[in-house]
Order: structure tokens, then sequence, then C-alpha cells
């Protein structure tokens, strides 16, 4: 066994907490993530001007593609369930190098969508304060609240998900509150026209447009799969977690959009003139109670910047345990937490926030160009799950389950990471695609010199899952 194996497994740690999640804790933290209001604040209206009221349609669409991608990860989570999550299961069916890389492209690409979660929260602060006349730099509440929320997820992952449930709740009550008011008091009654492929904006290429924005509202879809050591029953509720989840998602995304259009009359040309269409019928419909909208904002930002820290965590967590990164990275807490893992990307998040933010125009830029460069290291991954799905070996699988659904996820993936990167885009967003790029690069060539220098890694990252308990039994047996 060589010296750098030894120091893996030795400095192997387990996530053990003293009360494990529920099914019910695993939705929850899963939604949370989602983030709800955020995406129906700052995902639809963008959605809306690429596709119009034919927007439910291109939701729908997204839908499915996700739904896919998440059979693919239950396939392996309900068999191996790990908080390495998608990472684990891609080395599982590639091997070392691809596994190693594959955590690096994905770590990469979560740094950059905390640092969205913590611009967002602080922008959203700043902004919100301003409308009753207290005049806060966004700076300031993205480093207090990110120092914040740190905190919590450090000091247990039932607390900090109890919190992140919370704040799913209110903004959820809200978000229905809204949409079944005016589902009750439409101004020009209720219409089957959005559900109508006709009312697409510019028909196939304004789902071309729309779709890859609409799969962004599902980023994080995975997060239980990733809490699975600290999770009742893994191998059922993790599944049960993703699919339950996607699927609430899907009737809610669809239910609020319709609603939305359905309060604009059903008016394309009013529609896309809002900025932020959810609000203009908040104020229009709750009057002075439209301060309710505003704290559904500020709480689905919480709860989804919890649970994206805790999500990606685990699996950052996951790949210094099994020495794919710095075993260093593989620290536990005394509440049983990734305390390095969560460390890392709090802090480059939180520097990643304020470099973007004063480089754009506004917050707004900086969260807009940090959720792109971050979602495309993600879908990445998410089309190589669906292609380890056919590479591994499971006798289970029918030719549908292991060849069907997995080419669809893929082609189904290929969309929006072609929207995202093909040619003639605006800068700085040309230069993304080629950052993406070099990221890869300097993956694969970490990935064989760690290979090469520690020959037992793809032996460790290729081996299935292990259960709870067992790195630590393999500690004290060296």
């Amino acid at each position: 066994m060589s010296s750098l194996e030894k120091e893996t497994v030795s400095n192997s740690r387990t996530l053990e907490p003293k009360r494990k999640l529920t099914l019910v804790d695993a939705i929850g933290s899963t939604l949370a993530q989602m983030a709800p209001a955020a995406a129906i604040y700052y995902g639809l209206p963008v959605i809306f001007l690429a596709t119009g009221i034919g927007s439910p349609l291109t939701l729908l669409l997204s839908a499915v593609a996700i739904i896919i991608v998440g059979l693919s990860l239950t396939r392996f989570s309900a068999k191996h369930p790990s908080s390495g999550s998608l990472i684990k299961y891609i080395g599982m069916s590639f091997g070392g190098v691809t596994g190693t890389a594959s955590s690096i492209v994905f770590i990469a690409g979560t740094v950059f969508l905390a640092a969205s979660a913590f611009i967002e929260l602080g922008g959203w602060t700043s902004d919100s304060l301003a409308l009753y006349g207290i005049h806060i730099h966004w700076a300031i509440p993205t480093v207090v609240l990110g120092v914040l929320i740190w905190g919590l997820t450090i000091i247990g992952i039932d607390r900090s998900t109890k919190i992140a449930s919370i704040a799913l709740i209110i903004e959820v009550l809200v978000l229905l509150g809204v949409s079944v008011y005016i589902l009750l008091d439409p101004p020009n009654g209720l219409s089957a026209k959005p559900f109508v492929p006709s009312s697409v904006t510019d028909g196939l290429a304004g789902v071309g447009l729309g779709f890859p924005l609409a799969i962004y509202l599902f980023i994080g879809f995975e997060n239980s799969a990733a809490l699975a050591e600290e999770t009742q029953n893994p191998k059922r509720n993790v599944k049960r977690a993703v699919l339950v989840s996607i699927a609430i998602m899907t009737v809610f995304y669809l239910l609020v959009s319709y609603a939305v259009i359905a309060g604009f009359g059903n008016n394309n040309e009013e529609l896309v003139k809002s900025s932020n269409p959810f609000m203009t019928l908040a104020d229009r419909y709750l009057g002075d109670f439209s301060f309710l909208a505003v704290i559904a904002g500020f709480t689905s930002i919480v709860g989804m910047t919890i649970a994206c820290l805790n999500g990606f965590s685990r699996i950052a967590f996951n790949s210094a345990r099994e020495g794919l990164i710095t075993v260093k990275l593989s620290a536990v807490s005394k509440w049983q937490t990734p305390a390095g893992a969560l460390s890392l990307l709090s802090g480059l998040g939180i520097v990643f926030a304020l470099l973007f933010g004063f480089a754009g125009d506004t917050w707004v830029t900086g969260f807009g160009y940090l959720g792109t460069i971050g979602t495309i290291p993600l879908l990445l991954i998410y089309a190589l799950l669906n292609i380890a799905v056919i590479v591994y070996p499971n006798e289970e699988l029918n030719v549908f389950q292991r060849y069907v659904l997995p080419v669809l996820g893929v082609i189904s993936i290929a969309l929006p990471i072609w929207a995202m990167i093909q040619p003639g885009q605006p800068k700085p967003v040309s230069y993304f695609p080629w950052i993406i790029f070099a990221i890869v690069l300097i993956s694969l060539a970490y990935a064989w010199f760690r290979v090469k220098r520690d020959p037992s890694l793809p032996a460790r990252v290729g081996a299935a899952a292990e259960p709870t308990g067992e790195y630590e039994a393999k500690a004290s047996s060296v």
C-alpha cells in the first residue's frame, strides 16, 4: 500500500449525525436548493422573453429532460448510496482519471454556483432594504450573511436543513397564495392557450432559447443524493426524494407560470414588458401586503444557499475522502459536518461573488455571469452520468432503461450546453466556454498525474460505494 493510500484511508471520515434526515427532510432540502421563488423572480422573466406565453410547454420539456437525468442518478443511488453522488457513480463507471477529473470540474462549477447564491442573497437584501429607505451596499450583506450561513451549515445537517425547509414553506405559501388569487380572478378569464405549441414565440427557435434557461430552474435536484450517508434508509429514500422533488417542482412551475400568464391576460406583449412579472402581479393583487413577496424572495435565497452548500460540500468531501483531491478537505466537525469542504466552498464562493459583482455593472450582472459559468460544468456532469448508466454493468436494467433513456438524457442536456457555448455570443459570455474548456483540460492533466502518483486510486474510485462505517473499518485495519 502506498503512503498516499495510507494517508487517504487513515484520514477517511464518515458523516454520522446524531439525527439522520427523514424522507421529508431530504425532499425539503432538495426543493430548497431549487429555490422556487428565486427561480420564478429571476428565471421566468427570461424564459418569457424567449418563449412568450407558451413558456409552460418549454418548462414541461425541461422537466422531462431532468426526470431522465434523475432516473439515471437513481439507478446508482438505489444500490450504492454515497455522499459522492454523481461523481462517485461516474468514477465507478469510467475509472480513476475520469472520476478524478470530473470531481475537479464539478467542484469548480459548484464554487461559481455558490458564489451566485451568495451574491443573490446580498443583492436581494440590499435592494429590498432600499425599498424602505435603508441603503446598504450589496457587498456588505453578501459577506455578513454568507459567513452566517456557513456557520449554520457547520453546526449540523439537521439544524440547517430545518431552517432551509422553514424558508421553503414560507416562500411556497406566498407563491401559491398569489397564484391561486390570480386564477380566481384573472383579467380575461382562463385559457388553454399557454399549452398550445403555436403560442411559443418563434416556435422551435424559441424553445431552443428558453430550454436551457428552464433546465437551470431545476439545478439542485440531485441534492438529496449527496446527503445519502446522513439520510435514513438511503437506498429507498434518496430515490424517492429525487423523483418526488422533480415532480413537485414541475407541477409548481407549471401552475405559477400559468397563473402569471393569466394575470397578464394571456397578452404576450404586456408579459414581456415586465422585468419581474410575478412581483408586478403581487403588487397588483396583494396591495399593501405585497411585502410578503419580498420576504418570500429572501427566504427562498436563504434556503437555496443553505441547501446548495450542504449538497455540494458532501460531494467535495467524498472526493477528498477517496484521495481524488487533498485529504485535508475531508475534515469533519464535531457536529459531523464536512467542515473542510464547507469552508472551501463558502470562502471561495464569497470571494468570487465580490469579484464578479464588482466586475459587472450591477450585482445582477455578476449573478448572471456566475450562474452561467457555474451551470456549464454541471450540465457536462449530468450528460456524463447518463453515459455512465450505459457503461456500468447492471444486469437488472432492460434495454429501454440502460440505453434509450440515457441517450435521450444526453440529447436533452446537449441542447442547453450548446445554447451556452455556441459562437456569436456577446462578451464576456463568449469567454465562458473557453474558461470551462481550460478547467476541463487542467482537471484531466491533474487527474492523470494524480493516478500516476497513486496507482491505487483507480481501484478506490472504481469501487462500489460502501455503506456508512466501512471507511472507519478500513482505517482501523491499517
